[in-house]
């Protein structure tokens, strides 16, 4: 049911795929530019009436953690003292030539391995589902996507937006992930590395959740 009423939620999220800039109350427009982290951010916004929406259909709380790098983006739950709460994070990476995407999933050495609250908003014994909501998207050339630095708000309709061809999914993590670290230099899980229709079916190289945090949580020991 989660799965169904989120999507459904999600599914109306396209015209929101045209954010262009920040706006201050002077009227001006900052163009977004092409910086990854600064587009993951705005897809975090994009999404959040979305998982607001859909708790409210399933009766349920949405918490956020107020430091950043704490996982998840989301919790939803019946209450602080609930023990089933659903995680949901929002991923965001743009294709590569050949239309496909790869993502982090988070660190394998921290809270997965232990009933703590290191870097996650409840203990990861509280929750009983992770689920990731992923965007991907095309770059739009950066002499496109910068030509002027701040425009007018009446002038909107100019702005350049960095990225195009906006696709998502909505995939338990354990279905998305893969046996390799996300990055070199960072101690995350990778995903696998696929097309948008592969991360909606789950093209997953575990049988199950449990195997899953098995061998992440053994992962380098």
């Amino acid at each position: 049911m989660f799965k169904e009423i989120l999507e459904a939620e999600l599914a109306k999220l396209s015209s929101s795929y045209e954010v262009c800039g920040i706006v201050d109350r002077s009227g001006c427009v900052y163009p977004l530019g092409a910086d990854t982290k600064v587009l993951s951010t705005i897809f975090e916004l994009v999404s959040r009436p979305a998982v607001y929406a859909a708790a409210e259909k399933l009766g349920l709380e949405v918490f956020e953690a107020e430091k950043q790098n704490h996982y998840p983006d989301f919790t939803l739950g019946s209450g602080e003292g609930c023990k089933q709460k659903i995680a949901v994070d929002v991923k965001t990476t743009y294709r590569k030539a050949n239309g496909t995407f790869r993502f982090t999933l988070g660190s394998y050495t921290s809270f997965i391995r232990g009933t703590g609250k290191k870097n996650i908003l409840f203990p990861f014994s509280d929750y009983a589902e992770h689920w990731v909501i992923g965007f991907a998207y095309d770059r739009v050339g950066k002499k496109k996507a910068q030509a002027e630095h701040m425009f007018d708000v009446g002038s909107i309709r100019d702005i350049p937006i960095p990225f195009d061809n906006v696709e998502h999914f909505l995939q338990e993590k354990w279905k998305v992930a893969s046996k390799s670290p996300g990055s070199g230099n960072t101690a995350n899980i990778g995903s696998i590395t696929g097309t948008i229709d592969e991360f909606r079916a789950g093209g997953t190289v575990f049988g199950s959740e449990e195997d899953f945090l098995a061998y992440w949580r053994s992962y380098g020991s």
